[in-house]
């Protein structure tokens, strides 16, 4: 018997959404039901890449309260998060909220509670876990080829920030700050590989980074922000972060917001007996065991041709399929509301290290 097409409801119609969009449309047994979006611009251009012509609304809450739907998907700015995630729940949706979950533990506490109040599932977007390269490195951790994980790393060197909706990123108060929004995905990857043999919780976590060139004043903001328009400026561009974890482990992000030219992502996992280094950009994982202790083992990824165009080379479009997957089977998506907290935790901790230039002590929030 076929089963019925989940409708879904889009809220956000921003860059983040056209790139989910772009695999949502083809997916068998979706149904987009609805579109909201405070900006009748781009809200038309996402209309744009739909089949037929389906409500949208600026107020997702008349959304709500209008349209028939099973699920949604939101992609709005991080401090939104909350109060859009709840009201969704609170309506019934299986809901599917972008990263970080939110800027504040106690959103990411009032999210996951009207998931379990409401009995739906909320998923966080920290799709590098579905990313074909991470989730075969994390396969070959996962064997005990390498041995238990005890240092984990990941190097970035990326261009700045692209510009957004009234230019909210660059504003601590509402994206959280650069190591909410953007390394929360390393965070998580951290979380991942030290607890792939067994339970892991981050305990302390150390930061020193600034703003040392793009973000350190508006005459160096990146095309699409000029100076005139004077937006709210304070996050940091580049850092160093060491987070301790209660297995003894120990992981250390380093993140240059500038790298315009030699763009780099590294992520590693050293074990007792190996080692796992892997670059996404690159499709490829390096194997370092008993068999290949100098020279590794080149594990090339192959990337299907229809995922390669799709939004981060099809990992976006594999979390989709993953959360209308557990929908179907009723089975509570892994990539909860409570994974994306504790990436939160370890970014909020980051933050004030940075600003505070002392450690900070942590209690990771239990798995479920």
């Amino acid at each position: 018997m076929q089963m019925p097409d989940i409708r879904l409801l889009l809220i956000g119609s921003g860059a983040v959404m056209l790139g989910h969009m772009r695999s949502l449309v083809q997916l068998k047994g979706v149904k987009i039901v609805g579109l909201a979006d405070v900006d009748e611009a781009r809200m038309a251009r996402a209309m744009e890449m739909l089949e037929e012509p389906v409500p949208g609304l600026l107020d997702y809450r008349q959304l709500l309260e209008t349209v028939e739907a099973d699920a949604c998907f939101i992609a709005v700015p991080n401090y939104l998060h909350r109060q859009v995630a709840c009201d969704c729940l609170d309506a019934g949706l299986h809901t599917m909220c972008e990263k970080p979950l939110a800027t504040t533990t106690a959103d990411c506490d009032a999210m996951i509670e009207a998931a379990e109040r409401n009995d739906r599932f909320l998923q966080v977007g920290l799709s590098c876990r579905f990313s074909r390269v991470d989730s075969t490195a994390h396969r070959l951790v996962v064997s005990g080829m390498i041995g238990e994980p005890k240092m984990v790393w990941a190097r970035e060197f990326r261009a700045p920030f692209a510009k957004k909706y009234q230019d909210w990123i660059l504003d601590r108060d509402r994206s959280g700050g650069t190591l909410v929004e953007k390394t929360c995905h390393h965070f998580d990857l951290f979380n991942w590989f030290t607890g792939a043999c067994r339970e892991s919780n981050a305990t302390r976590v150390y930061g020193s980074g600034g703003a040392d060139w793009v973000y350190q004043d508006h005459a160096h903001l990146p095309v699409g922000v000029t100076e005139a328009e004077r937006p709210t400026l304070n996050i940091i561009d580049n850092a160093f972060v060491t987070v301790d974890y209660d297995t003894g482990a120990r992981a250390q992000l380093l993140l240059c917001m500038f790298a315009n030219r030699g763009r780099k992502l590294e992520v590693g996992v050293q074990g007792t007996e190996g080692a796992v280094v892997y670059y996404r950009l690159e499709s490829l994982v390096e194997l370092y065991d008993g068999d290949h202790p100098k020279d590794p083992r080149r594990i090339e990824i192959d990337i299907p041709d229809d995922e390669v165009g799709l939004s981060h080379q099809g990992q976006a479009y594999l979390e989709q399929l993953y959360f209308f997957d557990c929908i179907r089977k009723g089975e509570r998506p892994k990539v909860d509301g409570v994974v994306g907290k504790r990436s939160v935790e370890i970014a909020l901790a980051a933050e004030e290290s940075v600003r505070s230039h002392l450690p900070v002590e942590i209690s990771a929030t239990p798995l479920v």
